[in-house]
């Protein structure tokens, strides 16, 4: 496994008109990415927020299907505290992330992966690795 993707790549398929380099990114790496369970969590928030309708039937079903067959890496003991040394480093140089983004961050850094997204700005004072899927 290289990649920790991100919930905007990962739900990319799920837009009504998806960037078709992201979904063919998606499909090439596919076995070879991972996603962390805060991801789970915001994709989770993002459908379960949705009003009650077709739109939000169809991503619940993709969802449940999406946490059967992906592997999901725990946030644990070890990757907290890599997140609240990462918080920290950040702020005494003067930078804030999104929290999210943050812990997305310090799983990425203990499982010594690659984030992709399409985010790359905020992810990059991390010291993570970050990939595009769609830049050259």
């Amino acid at each position: 496994m290289t990649y920790l993707v991100d919930a905007n790549v990962f739900c990319e398929p799920t837009r009504p008109a998806p960037d078709p380099a992201v979904v063919e990114w998606l499909m090439a790496n596919e076995g070879n990415f991972v996603v962390d369970a805060v991801v789970l969590g915001e994709i989770g928030l993002g459908v379960l927020s949705l009003p009650q309708g077709r739109k939000r039937a169809r991503l619940e079903t993709w969802f449940h299907s999406v946490c059967r067959s992906v592997e999901c890496l725990p946030w644990d003991a070890v990757t907290s505290l890599r997140w609240a040394r990462l918080v920290v480093e950040l702020k005494r140089k003067g930078r804030r992330l999104p929290l999210l983004d943050s812990m997305i961050a310090a799983s990425a850094l203990v499982h010594d992966l690659t984030v992709a997204t399409r985010n790359v700005a905020d992810f990059k004072p991390t010291g993570a690795r970050v990939l595009d899927p769609v830049a050259p």
